[in-house]
């Protein structure tokens, strides 16, 4: 598929990260100010400085370029709104990260849009997609807690990422320390809220983020703990954080239109009883992922818990829902779909390419599979050396199922999307650029997402409507790096993006002609 000129790729494509005058003028069609000419107002003057609070209302305006130079708590309680067009840049501060911390019962309203995006990022990103995206842990992350179902408990002799509390029901978030309550998530069994509201997050971008506060515990770009389906998630994007994208911890949080790039650990990862609904996620591995530098991990890492105990004191497994996801690795040695510690739910009409394994189940997990509480269907697994990689290794009956009766598939190298790039450091120049958009009238389902008031009926597998222009443009530093679609420069006449003119775009354009377009 790949078929423009090298040459005339790298000119247009390098330019994208380049742009100076873009990046200060972030938020413009709201109105807002050059970011080099906003008022800087450090984030340590709107707080409490013995416990990092905000007032009970606080609006952050895109007139000025904040900095985070100390933690930020959203109490109980509390209000934080975020204007269209808001930055925010972090300082470091290693083994006590900055972050911005919604806590049970605090309210976050950042409810950006395509034009005007909100934007967390290091301190030093210049905001031009020149900063390097092997540039990762320069700050925390964000992390919403809520008051959802979780099944982390008392007695669990987990591994470590979550301790106890000495409540069931109520856990201490990946990152942070016991011994301050706005860090936990979750609520005494019996009092949880599943429909809670934690507020808004729309077209919201966190960069660089996942700094350590200690061996093994980096924060998530997003960490959402017992998260409840009132809150509002769509238009997220997670770029190259030290841990994961995005990790549910518990919760029934609903996520529509998630990037995730460059990170150094999973893409999504979900444990503690998540039962949630995501739609249209969108990955792509590190351009750093060599076989002496392994950035990036699972496409889904999926989990009931760390710890099997939980089970006995009767918690529930994660069952979430996930439909359209395109997740594109760096073929090595990671997994698209990483099911393990008892996780059940479902993945459907989704794109992995270039994993090791496709599908890995553990033992649990295989009889879960074989039983129809854990389901994957109607997946293209490309280029994938192992699609399917069960306990003792897959039999006739095990292919039967996942490729005839589950309706998934496995194709070769750039079958269905361009699945390879290499971008090269400083800068981020990008030399040749992935396409995971499929060509019109392929990547098709016999599944059809439920219109229920937060799937949408999208009968394609992957993220991206097949010929159509990417949900990622206009807001993400995903297409100003050039790192999607978008990146094709001089192919007049592609009319379904493919990289390449030919009958498929002669058949849209003469069913097309005639047409008025006002």
């Amino acid at each position: 598929m790949k078929t423009i000129s090298k040459l005339t790729l790298a000119a247009g494509v390098a330019a994208l990260g380049t742009t100076g005058g873009q990046a200060q003028s972030v938020g413009s069609a709201c109105g807002c100010p050059d970011v080099s000419s906003r008022t800087t107002v450090n984030m340590s003057s709107l707080v409490d400085g013995s416990k990092n609070l905000l007032s009970n209302s606080t609006t952050l305006h895109c007139s000025n370029l904040y900095i985070m130079d100390t933690r930020v708590y959203v109490n109980d309680g509390q209000d934080l709104y975020i204007e269209p067009g808001t930055v925010i840049k972090a300082n470091s501060n290693p083994g006590a990260a900055y972050s911005l911390i919604v806590s049970r019962g605090g309210q976050i309203w950042a409810n950006g849009s395509e034009s005007c995006p909100i934007i967390l990022t290091a301190a030093a990103d210049p905001l031009d997609g020149s900063y390097d995206v092997t540039n990762r842990g320069q700050w925390g992350g964000l992390l919403v807690l809520g008051r959802a179902y979780n099944n982390v408990r008392n007695n669990d002799a987990n591994s470590g990422s979550v301790a106890p509390t000495g409540t069931d029901g109520v856990g201490l978030i990946e990152g942070l320390l016991l011994g301050d309550d706005r860090n936990y998530y979750g609520m005494p069994v019996g009092q949880e809220i599943n429909d809670d509201n934690s507020g808004i997050l729309r077209y919201v971008s966190v960069r660089y983020g996942g700094e350590s506060i200690g061996q093994d515990n980096e924060i998530n770009a997003f960490s959402f703990g017992s998260v409840g389906s009132g809150t509002t998630i769509d238009h997220i994007e997670a770029i190259s954080n030290k841990d994961d994208g995005a990790e549910f911890f518990g919760g029934k949080a609903r996520v529509k239109y998630f990037v995730s790039m460059h990170n150094d650990d999973d893409y999504c990862d979900w444990d503690e009883g998540f039962d949630g609904r995501i739609q249209f996620v969108y990955g792509l591995q590190g351009p750093d992922n060599t076989v002496g530098n392994t950035q990036g991990d699972n496409g889904f890492e999926m989990d009931s818990d760390d710890a099997p105990t939980n089970f006995a004191d009767g918690g529930a497994r994660s069952t979430p829902v996930i439909y359209n996801a395109t997740i594109i690795a760096r073929n090595l040695n990671d997994v698209g779909l990483e099911a393990k510690e008892r996780t059940q739910g479902s993945i459907f009409n989704s794109i992995f390419a270039r994993f090791d394994k496709g599908l890995n189940l553990t033992a649990d997990c295989y009889t879960f599979w074989n039983a129809g509480t854990f389901n994957v269907k109607n997946c293209t697994f490309q280029e994938c050396t192992t699609p399917l990689a069960v306990p003792g290794g897959a039999t006739p009956a095990d292919n039967t199922k996942f490729f005839t009766t589950d309706g998934n598939l496995s194709v070769g190298a750039n079958a269905l999307i361009d699945a390879t790039y290499t971008m090269t450091q400083p800068g981020n120049v990008l030399t040749d650029r992935v396409n995971p958009v499929p060509p019109a009238g392929t990547a098709t389902t016999t599944l059809t997402p439920p219109v229920d008031g937060f799937f949408c009926g999208a009968k394609y597998r992957g993220a991206f409507e097949p010929g159509a222009k990417p949900w990622t443009q206009n807001w993400t530093l995903a297409a100003q790096l050039g790192t999607d679609v978008s990146a094709v420069a001089g192919c007049t006449g592609d009319l379904n993006g493919d990289g390449q003119v030919n009958v498929n775009d002669y058949g849209l354009f003469i069913n097309a002609f005639g047409n008025t377009c006002y």
